[in-house]
C-alpha cells in the first residue's frame, strides 16, 4: 500500500514551506518566533488522531521506535513476557528485546495473524502484554484477543504498521486495544520516508510516550526548554518538521489510496478466484485493507513453481516468499542464537511454516488502471491453471 506512488507537488510545496514560512526550523520544539509559531509535528499528531476517529497520538522517528516507546510508556520491564506472532517484521521482536522483555512467539492461523488459541495457551505468570500484528493490512481477530487479554489482565498493543486505513467490525484499527503503532516508512500506506506514530485513547500512555521520545522532556509551559522538568529519562526518537510536513500532505490522500487499492484488489481477486486450485487468506473484515493478495496452494512445490512462473512474466511477490528472511521468526537466527535465554527455544512454528511455505503474496498498487488490473488477474489465473496441466 505504498503512499510513495502518489508523492508529488503537494509534498514538495509542504517541504518548501518549512523554509519559506518557518525560516528553515526543522526541530519540533521551540524557536517560536523564527518558525512563526508553526509546529508541524504537533499538527500531524492532532490530524492523525482525528483521522482515526479520536484519541491521542505521539509522532516519532520510525515504526520500530514507536513500538519500543509504546511498550516503555505502558510499563513493560525487563523480565516481562510479551506474546506476539511468528509472521511479523523483525522490528516487533527487536522492540520487545530493547525493553529487556522476552518475546514469546506463537503460530499464526489462516488469517496470517496470531492464533487466539495459541495466544491463550502461551500465557504465563510473567506475561504482561500481547502484540497482535495486522500483517499486510488484514486485522487480527481482535474480539477474541481482547476477550482473552481482559480475562488474564494483559495489555494489548496493536502493531498496525502495515494496516493504516484497515477496519475491523466497522472500527478503524488503532483504537482496538490499549494502544497501537503505525509506520510511515517508504513502503507504507502513507509515507514520510521514515517515521512512526503511537495512538491511544488513554492520554497517560501518549503523554509518557511524548516525554520518552524527547529525552524525558515534559515541555512544561512554565519553564523555558533549557530548564524544563522531567520525571523520568527517555531517548531521542523525535520526528522532524520535514517528515511531518510530508506526512500531513500524505494523510490528506489516505482515503484515495485506500479506496483505489480496494477497488484494484477486488477486480484482480474476482478474476483469480475462478480457480479452484487455491485458497485465499481468511479476511477478518469485509473492509480489508487491500495492498496485498495472499493465496496458498496445495503444497510448497506448487507454490515455488507458481512464484517462478510469475517472475518469468514480470510479476513479483511481496513478503511471501521474497522477504521471509525478515518476516518469519524461523529465520531470525540473529535473535535466537545470540540471546542466551533462547538457547533451547523452539523456533520451528510448524503450523506457520507449513502455511507460509505454500503461500504466494502479490502487491496491489494504487496507480494501476482497470485494464492493468484485468490483465494482471488473467495472467495470474493462467499461471495458476498451468500448474495443474
Amino acid at each position: 500500500m505504498p503512499g510513495f506512488e502518489i508523492i508529488g507537488k503537494e509534498e514538495k510545496k509542504a517541504v518548501n514551506d518549512v523554509f519559506e514560512k518557518s525560516n528553515g526550523v526543522l526541530f519540533a520544539h521551540g524557536f517560536n518566533e523564527r518558525r512563526n509559531n508553526i509546529f508541524r509535528v504537533r499538527k500531524f499528531e492532532k490530524l492523525f488522531a482525528q483521522k482515526l476517529g479520536g484519541g491521542f497520538s505521539a509522532a516519532c522517528s520510525s515504526g520500530t521506535a514507536a513500538q519500543y516507546v509504546a511498550m516503555k510508556a505502558m510499563g513493560i520491564k525487563p523480565g516481562d513476557e510479551v506474546i506476539t506472532q511468528s509472521f511479523t517484521f523483525i522490528a516487533t521482536i527487536e522492540a520487545i528485546l530493547a525493553c529487556g522483555a522476552r518475546p514469546v512467539v506463537v503460530d499464526i492461523n489462516e488469517t496470517f495473524n496470531i492464533d487466539p488459541v495459541n495466544f491463550e495457551n502461551a500465557i504465563t505468570k510473567k506475561t504482561k502484554m500481547v502484540i497482535p500484528v495486522h500483517m499486510l493490512g488484514n486485522p487480527s481477530q481482535m474480539k477474541e484477543i481482547n476477550d482473552i487479554a481482559k480475562k488474564h489482565n494483559l495489555l494489548v498493543l496493536e502493531d498496525a504498521c502495515e494496516a493504516l486505513g484497515a477496519e475491523y467490525r466497522g472500527d478503524k484499527v488503532g483504537f482496538l486495544g490499549d494502544a497501537a503503532v503505525f509506520s510511515l516508512d517508504f513502503g507504507k500506506t502513507i509515507t514520510a520516508g521514515e517515521g512512526g506514530i503511537i495512538v491511544s485513547k488513554n492520554k497517560k500512555i501518549i503523554t509518557k510516550s511524548l516525554n520518552f521520545i524527547d529525552h524525558g522532556h515534559e515541555n512544561n509551559p512554565d519553564f523555558l526548554r533549557g530548564n524544563d522538568t522531567a520525571s523520568f529519562y527517555g531517548f531521542n526518537f523525535r520526528m522532524t518538521e520535514i517528515q511531518a510536513a510530508i506526512a500531513i500532505e500524505q494523510l490528506k490522500k489516505l482515503e484515495f489510496i485506500v479506496n483505489k487499492n480496494r477497488k484494484n484488489k477486488a477486480l484482480i481477486k474476482s478474476i483469480i478466484k475462478e480457480s479452484d486450485k487455491i485458497n485465499f487468506r481468511k479476511i477478518t473484515d469485509q473492509n480489508e485493507l487491500a495492498d496485498t493478495i495472499i493465496f496458498y496452494l496445495e503444497n510448497k512445490n506448487l507454490a515455488d513453481k507458481c512464484v517462478q512462473k510469475l517472475l518469468n512474466i514480470g510479476i513479483g511477490t511481496k513478503n511471501i516468499p521474497d522477504a521471509m528472511r525478515w518476516h518469519f521468526n524461523k529465520y531470525f537466527t540473529q535473535v535466537w542464537k545470540n540471546t542466551p535465554y533462547y538457547k533451547n527455544y523452539n523456533t520451528e512454528w510448524k503450523k506457520s511454516d507449513e502455511l507460509l511455505e505454500r503461500s504466494v503474496s502479490l502487491p496491489v498498487m494504487v496507480n494501476w488502471s482497470e485494464d492493468e488490473c484485468i490483465n494482471l488477474g488473467k495472467n495470474i489465473l493462467s499461471v495458476i491453471n498451468s500448474l495443474h496441466n
